[in-house]
This record gives structure tokens, sequence and C-alpha cells, in this order.
């Protein structure tokens, strides 16, 4: 995967629904190009499919990065789905020293609390950290249900084409332009690529960047390892709560790992590091996906 690649997958990841002649003007090389640079990256895992999913503001959902840490007795497949039986959890994943990271959703104080004692009452949990962190929140919309209909054929393919959804529906296909327009620009929803972080043969990890907040702030920090570690970095969770960043990123071997932490480690703002590596990870159904789903249904 070189620059481009990168660049692409941030595209798809904002939007997959942008067409390949959007990117081709983008990036000044032809649309049959950037088709067989998306083919390349489906087949070969990067890419794992499509999403649509309301945005945060829709549902009034916070979301919360977690890191457990264990006594290691048990196995990482059964603890992450164990994890993942929550209805609140996303994604989860093991990593090295018996440290289990996971992303989940939340409405309100109460969902919280629910979901932080189920977590610290998991067998073998010793401690329970919980971040809830900064992410766009979208913009919330009244969707009518010509919008409904015209977004109940792409929960099963969310790339599915213009003329495709008309004949479907039953709607013009420039109908369906301007009310996918209107969602879109409205903030209500997103078109996301799904990424798989360690495809291939790359070497998925989690630094935990602890900075001096009276020197930078988050934005700083996120914003640097976007720029200096374009072709490593995958996503970044800032916490809401205190000067800590953790940041999923990508290493060719355990030498390129150790040179990129040590490299973060000598930012200036940077005042501590720590490192996990990735053993095994798995996404579970989204709680703003089977909001939408509802919606849809109910019509």
């Amino acid at each position: 995967m070189d620059e481009l690649d990168r660049n692409i997958l941030t595209d798809l990841e904002y939007n997959c629904r942008v067409s390949y002649q959007e990117l081709s003007r983008k990036y000044g090389i032809s649309a049959n190009a950037i088709r067989r640079r998306i083919l390349n990256l489906e087949e070969s895992g990067v890419i794992f499919g499509y999403s649509i999913a309301l945005s945060p503001a829709m549902t009034g959902t916070d979301s919360l990065f977690g890191l457990l840490s264990t006594d290691g007795s048990r196995d990482e497949v059964e603890m992450v789905d164990e994890i993942g039986s929550s209805n609140h959890v996303l994604a989860a994943a093991a990593y090295s020293n018996g440290v289990y990271a996971f992303v989940a959703e939340y409405n309100g104080p109460q969902e919280l609390q629910e979901l932080g004692a189920f977590l610290r009452t998991l067998a073998s949990v010793e401690q329970a950290e919980l971040h809830t962190f900064i992410r766009d929140w979208g913009s919330e919309m009244k969707m009518t249900k010509t919008h409904l209909r015209v977004l109940e054929p792409l929960l099963a393919d969310p790339k599915l084409p213009i003329v495709e959804i008309a004949q479907i529906t039953g709607l013009t296909a420039r109908r369906v332009r301007r009310l996918i327009r209107e969602l879109e620009e409205g903030g209500a929803l997103r078109f996301s690529a799904l990424l798989e972080l360690g495809a291939a043969t790359s070497l998925p990890y989690i630094v935990r960047i602890l900075w001096d907040e009276k020197a930078a702030t988050y934005s700083t920090i996120s914003d640097w390892l976007l720029k200096d570690y374009p072709l490593k970095h995958w996503e970044t969770y800032v916490s809401a709560s205190e000067p800590v960043i953790f940041s999923l990123l990508v290493a060719n071997d355990i030498t390129d790992l150790t040179d990129t932490v040590r490299s973060i480690r000598q930012n200036e703002h940077v005042t501590s590091v720590k490192v996990l590596i990735g053993i095994y990870h798995k996404f579970f159904s989204s709680y703003r996906r089977e909001k939408f789903k509802q919606m849809v249904r109910d019509r």
C-alpha cells in the first residue's frame, strides 16, 4: 500500500459513495486506475466491507475507548467474544500482556455505568480504563419517509448505484441523487469503508501517548501523528478526561514498530509512550446501525 492508496482509503472512510470520477479528478489519474486500486484493497482484505450508519447526533450517542487489564488466564478469542456480547461494544481486540481494547457507544450515564459494571466483572479482569473520546458528532435532521425509502436498499449495499436505487424504489434517479445528497450534506448519516487493521502481513499495535497539555493541545498531537506517519496511522482516540491519546498504527515488523515508537517518544510535547501489540480482533454490530434499521422498518 502506497501513499495514494492510503489517501483513497481516507476518502472512502469519510464517504464510500465517492465516485471513481471524483477521485480521478482529485488525484490526477484515470477513473479506471482508481477502480483497480480499490479492487486491490478489497481483494487484499484492507477493505473488508462498507457500512451506512446514523451520525451520533441522530441518536445522542457518546463513544468510549477502553482498556481492560487481565491476569492473562483467558483464551483471547473467547475473551473478545465475551466483551463483544455487550450490545454497546462495536469492536474488541486482544493485545500483548493480557490487555484488551474496545470501542463502545452508549446513551447517558446510566448506560455508561451498566457498561462499566459489565466489563469490570468479567472473569480475569483486574482493571478497567474507560475514556469517553472526542469525535465528530455530525448533525441532526428529520428524515422523511421518502428518505428512508431510498435508504432501505443501501442497508444491504451502501455503494449501490443511483440507477439501481431508482429501479428498486420507483423514484427517478434525479430525485434519488438529491435525497442522498441532502442526507450527506445534512450530516445525518455516514457511508464508510470498513478497514481491516493488520490486513495481510502488517502488525497492528496501539501507542498510548501522554502529552504535556500546558505546551500543546490534543489537535497538535493528533495532527502531527497523521502528518508524520500517514502510511502507518489508522485511527486515533483522544480522551476527553485527561491528556492521553490512543493511536492505532501498523508496522511491517518489530524493527519498524520500534523505530516508530522511538520517533514518537522524541516529540517535544510527548511525556510518555506505552505500546500494546495486537493479537486478535473482531467487529460487532453497531448500536447506531441497529437503530437505523429500526427506523427503516417503522417508516
